[in-house]
């Protein structure tokens, strides 16, 4: 029931015209029994999925320049570099805390309503943040900021699975994966960038760009309820601490061994109690028809280790270069052939989905993971810029493959009215990866170096790719 790119379709009934009113008159006709529908809509569906891509890898932008602009802002304010860090960990733990009590809200109202929330409170909370003159009421800016920023990938996400069908939303997904990565990973040279004439509060105000982006993707953004969907508010709370709980548990070298065990409790105690609470409310928060599908399990791998990687080399790679001289503005270089692959990755990542299927495209990203994290292990020991290009270059082509393929499985594991929850809760998944990847370089690598670090979270990739090749379907789609 939702549209497509124009292509020839052949169906019992032909809904012309996409958007709200298109995707409505498909759902009426569906309900009411007719199971061939089919929408055309008219060609700007491409740059819809652009579009909602910079508004998902915004978000991460937006994290990865304030990281870069914490020594300019830990000397402006007068703080110590470890309060000064709960800048970025505070906006974090907000982001991964809303990511899926916004995607059921997306479920309850439409998807339009509460991304428009998110995005308001998001760019409001960054407008504040670079106006504050002390740390205290800098870290409250950016937890808002990150709050009203968790509407943005789960929301997204699940706007391009109501949004398109069939192939065109697997040529919808690889874009969004590969130009979200692409704005993702220009972060630390945008920060670079800024930081050094203008000071970090321009770059803390950098969501405000995403507004431009509204217009663009107003029209198209599903405002239909779906009938029975709840907040589950228990659920949503037992989430809340627990992914509070496993944030925390990860930044101990910012917080203190004291508040990550803290931390590490909550978040033991929390989740296999909102996992249990699927048994007697299988459509709450946590869903029991995502626990039961194997691929929609095997998938949380993935989701876990694509991030995980990211985030994990991104730590690595500036530290390396760094420390052997390299200057954040050459650094940001050495990432640019990464961030142009991202913008032609779709072409490549795309047909590949549609011809390998979720579970194969899977069992290809995790090993390409797995690549990606030797090749940087190499690089950063040798502080050679080669192999650390080759390495974001890999990477980069199994995260357009992997994210469409994970994200197809877990969407199609339950019903349509609680879809947008189970992506936000894959998204929180995708953001407490990134936040592993992370803390283990950042944490171990200055006991075992940076190398071994790296080597450590390719366990990860590895453990996702030998699930899903015990598991592959014996014909290709």
């Amino acid at each position: 029931m939702q549209p497509t790119n124009p292509q020839p379709v052949h169906a019992a009934v032909l809904v012309i015209g996409g958007g709200n009113a298109g995707i409505a008159l498909a759902a009426r006709l569906i309900n009411s029994g007719m199971d061939d529908v089919a929408i055309v809509a008219d060609a700007h569906r491409g740059t819809l999925a652009t579009a909602l891509a910079v508004l998902f890898g915004a978000t991460g932008l937006g994290s990865a320049a304030v990281a870069v602009a914490l020594p300019v802002l830990t000397d402006d304010l007068g703080a110590t570099p470890g309060r000064a860090a709960l800048v970025v960990s505070c906006y974090s733990l907000a982001l991964a805390v809303g990511s899926a009590i916004f995607g059921r809200l997306g479920d309850i109202f439409g998807i339009r309503a509460p991304l428009m929330v998110g995005l308001g409170l998001m760019t409001t909370a960054a407008c504040a943040g670079a106006l504050v003159d002390s740390l205290p009421a800098l870290i409250a800016t950016r937890t808002l900021q990150g709050l009203g920023a968790a509407a943005v990938p789960a929301l997204t996400l699940a706007a391009i699975q109501a949004i398109f069908i069939g192939d065109s939303r697997a040529r919808a997904m690889a874009t969004y994966a590969g130009v979200g990565a692409t704005v993702n990973v220009l972060g630390p040279t945008v920060g670079a960038v800024m930081v050094e004439p203008l000071g970090w509060r321009p770059v803390v105000a950098i969501p405000v760009v995403t507004l431009a982006l509204v217009p663009m993707v107003w029209r198209d953004l599903p405002t239909q309820r779906q009938a029975g969907a709840s907040l589950d508010l228990p659920g949503a709370i037992l989430i809340g601490i627990a992914a509070t709980g496993a944030v925390l548990a990860l930044q101990a070298a910012t917080l203190g061994r004291t508040t990550a065990l803290g931390g590490l409790l909550a978040l033991v105690v929390a989740a296999p109690w909102a996992v249990r609470r699927a048994r007697y409310r299988p459509d709450g928060i946590v869903q029991a028809a995502m626990i039961r599908d194997p691929g929609a399990r095997r998938s949380l791998l993935t989701t876990v280790s694509l991030p995980a990687a990211w985030f994990g080399m991104l730590v690595a790679i500036p530290t390396a270069l760094a420390s052997a001289g390299w200057t954040g503005i050459e650094v940001g270089l050495l990432l640019l052939p990464c961030a142009a692959l991202g913008l032609i990755a779709p072409r490549i990542t795309g047909p590949a989905l549609v011809t390998l299927g979720s579970p194969r495209s899977q069992l290809l990203a995790t090993l390409g993971t797995a690549l990606a994290l030797a090749l940087a292990t190499v690089g950063t020991a040798l502080v050679s810029p080669a192999p650390l290009i080759l390495a974001t270059l890999v990477l980069m082509l199994s995260f357009g493959l992997g994210q469409p393929a994970m994200t197809a499985l877990v969407a199609d594991s339950v019903p349509p009215r609680t879809r947008g929850g189970a992506l936000g809760l894959l998204t929180l998944f995708f953001l407490l990866g990134g936040s592993l990847g992370a803390a283990t370089v950042g944490g171990l690598g200055g006991e075992i170096g940076l190398p071994k670090a790296l080597l450590t979270l390719t366990l990860l990739p590895l453990a996702g790719a030998i699930a899903f090749a015990r598991h592959l379907p014996s014909r290709l789609p």
